[in-house]
């Protein structure tokens, strides 16, 4: 006999309706992320372009090949100034377009006599000391070439006389970047040689300078770590938060729960651990910065840390689902001379995992993206957290839109994870930690 299915009248109605309004707000709301996303890998002249382009262009690899046939010859410095000239000078002249590496070759009489190399993050990164403006002389690049080979920001082979055999090129490419880089080198009377060709090509390779080129940034601040060292920190201030919020305030919660029973002196701390909600974040500033100096612990990660010790909204939560646990259990680990801390380890943790996830989430969450008590707290840069790092970040001149964008995604990183994985105990934990009606 075959089985039929009871349903309400509407119920196909209303579960469609119920799935249409979900997916129609998941999109929109994936759409701002989407879209950080592509505009990491993309210029600054594809993330203002109109209409929007969603799919990043392939960045582009300039190859410029110069002649120094007929020309006096020169010394090997002056082989690699005019190296660079020709590679920051253009480049800094058309620093929106989406270029990835630029490769010049000298060649003189059909043999190569050097090499220089520059790829984009180095450019990004060196960009405001070498060539602040366009302003382009001949004593610029004199001044910047000893800083280029201090930083490292360009390499430069000499092969002089033992340079192999260069065939001829096709010359300049067939692109308006090619153009504009053979019409800088036409007109400038700084470049020594004179162009055999200009070749452009993709380069896959270098897609992901933007998340390269924020990390040479953050290197003048932060040290040889660069842009990591402030990841590590918002690590470790976020983690040390998390364990001590879940060691206080479980503890806190479970007295709460089982071990206070005067009704009028449990209501008391619910109060007052309540009240603590209700205080304005910005108005503990003052208090907390001038706690901090007297400490002597400003300009360290433990002035980040404290502050985040015990909340009363997470001892709240704690409270309500330890309520949750048979009170016979407890008593029968006790009458077995089980301490209330070991009952805790050992009973009331195990059974809790749930709202141990939740408040780690809870707690998670804002401590990572927190930046006001972290920028007043901290003025070196060695000990910024990741969100105090990208504030600085957007106040430099050489940072584009999408090293932001590369270094807004790296921070987002770790809150996915968190909610892939915890997904299901979070809402366990917030099922079970409401108040009972």
């Amino acid at each position: 006999m075959k089985r039929t299915r009871m349903a309400e009248k509407g119920q196909r109605s209303l579960s469609f309706t119920a799935y249409a309004v979900t997916i129609l707000f998941t999109v929109f709301s994936l759409i701002p992320v989407l879209w950080m996303v592509s505009s990491a890998f993309k210029s600054d002249k594809d993330i203002d372009a109109y209409p929007p382009k969603w799919i990043p262009q392939i960045p582009q690899s300039i190859r410029v090949t110069l002649d120094y046939s007929g020309l006096e010859p020169m010394e090997q410095a002056d082989y690699e100034k005019d190296a660079m000239e020709a590679t920051w000078f253009p480049w800094m002249k058309n620093i929106r377009e989406n270029i990835g590496e630029v490769r010049i070759t000298g060649i003189r009489d059909g043999k190569k006599i050097f090499q220089a190399y520059t790829e984009s993050s180095s450019f990004r990164a060196g960009q405001p000391s070498i060539v602040p403006s366009t302003l382009f002389t001949d004593r610029l690049m004199d001044r910047k070439l000893p800083m280029i080979r201090e930083k490292k920001l360009s390499t430069f082979t000499w092969y002089g006389d033992g340079g192999s055999d260069v065939s001829d090129g096709k010359g300049v490419a067939e692109s308006a970047l090619s153009s504009r880089f053979a019409d800088f080198y036409g007109s400038s009377e700084i470049i020594q040689g004179k162009i055999a060709t200009i070749e452009e090509k993709q380069a896959w390779t270098r897609m992901f300078d933007s998340f390269i080129a924020v990390n040479k940034i953050a290197m003048n601040a932060a040290g040889p770590l660069g842009f990591m060292k402030y990841f590590i920190n918002s690590a470790i201030v976020t983690l040390s938060s998390v364990a001590i919020q879940l060691f206080l305030g479980g503890l806190a919660g479970y007295t709460l729960a089982h071990l206070i029973a005067n009704k009028k002196w449990q209501f008391f701390w619910i109060m007052f651990f309540l009240a603590t909600i209700m205080i304005p974040d910005i108005s503990l500033l003052l208090p907390l910065y001038l706690l901090m100096k007297d400490l002597h612990l400003v300009n360290s990660l433990w002035a980040i840390i404290l502050p985040h010790s015990a909340w009363g909204i997470i001892i709240f939560l704690f409270k309500g689902f330890f309520e949750q646990i048979s009170k016979e259990l407890l008593q029968a680990a006790r009458v077995d001379g089980a301490t209330e801390f070991r009952t805790f380890l050992q009973i009331v943790v195990p059974l809790s995992v749930p709202i141990f996830a939740a408040v780690s989430v809870l707690t998670f969450i804002p401590v990572w993206n927190e930046f006001v008590w972290p920028l007043v707290v901290n003025n070196l840069p060695q000990y910024w957290t990741f969100t105090v790092a990208l504030n600085d970040l957007q106040n430099q001149s050489n940072v584009q839109q999408n090293m932001i964008m590369a270094s807004s995604f790296i921070s987002m990183i770790p809150l996915l994870v968190i909610f892939v994985f915890a997904q299901k105990y979070i809402e366990k934990g917030v099922a079970f930690s409401g108040v009972k009606g």
